[in-house]
């Protein structure tokens, strides 16, 4: 009798067999891969506007950082901005009714003319800073519309010299005038003219002083009432 081998006396495993891998391919149907590249596109797309978007964003922060930054350097810190902006206003606004039943270039010209000419009494700092910042843009900008203006200006400042000197030179020969006149009326009369007329001068003098001390108090009360109601509305806030 033929006997048995070694691996046909092999006693079979008391354990389960190990399973078999399955390997499962995942197949995307022409569906899902429509709707994919769809998602793709969607969300790059949004990506982009949403860089676009900040982009956008912060070049208006820088912008109202800038304008910030230039408002405050044309603002000195020794000049209240608010009193001598309402007087500049005002008088824009004077001129504006005044030149309204005039001709179109008065109308014009009238109320910015003086609007400019308050906000440089009023404001004279602030008024220089503004003018620098516009001259600097406008020879940055404009060199030719800059050099006519300097030329402008300079003929304007050579006029205006003429013109005070004209005007101190007849103010002068006014007063050679009247002090003859006095002179002569006083030798041909006998009366003290020139003495009279020196003591009216120290009245009216002394009357201006006194309005100039009066128009200095009236101006420290309102000084004084208006740090009393920025102090009550401080109070208020806290």
């Amino acid at each position: 009798m033929q006997s048995d081998s070694p691996q046909q006396r092999k006693k079979p495993s008391i354990y389960a067999a190990p399973p078999a891998e399955i390997l499962l391919l995942d197949t995307p149907s022409a569906l899902e891969a429509h709707i994919g590249t769809a998602r793709r596109a969607v969300t790059g797309r949004y990506l982009e506007a949403h860089a676009h978007v900040q982009g956008l964003v912060s070049s208006w922060i820088g912008v109202e950082n800038r304008v910030e930054h230039r408002i405050k350097s044309l603002l000195p810190p020794d000049e209240r901005l608010v009193p001598g902006a309402l007087y500049a206003a005002i008088a824009f606004l004077s001129g504006a009714i005044l030149a309204r039943h005039r001709a179109l270039p008065i109308r014009a010209i009238l109320p910015p003319v003086l609007g400019v000419a308050a906000a440089t009494h009023f404001l004279p700092k602030t008024s220089a800073n503004v003018g620098d910042y516009l001259g600097g843009l406008e020879d940055h900008y404009a060199p030719e519309v800059a050099r006519v203006h300097e030329v402008g200006k300079a003929h304007t400042r050579m006029t205006w010299d003429r013109l005070s000197e004209g005007v101190e030179g007849g103010r002068a020969r006014v007063r050679e005038g009247v002090l003859a006149a006095v002179e002569r009326l006083q030798g041909a009369t006998g009366l003290k003219v020139r003495e009279a007329l020196g003591v009216a001068r120290s009245i009216e003098e002394k009357a201006e002083k006194v309005i100039e001390e009066k128009i200095a108090d009236f101006e420290g009360v309102v000084e004084k009432t208006e740090k009393k109601a920025e102090e009550a509305a401080k109070d208020r806030v806290v």
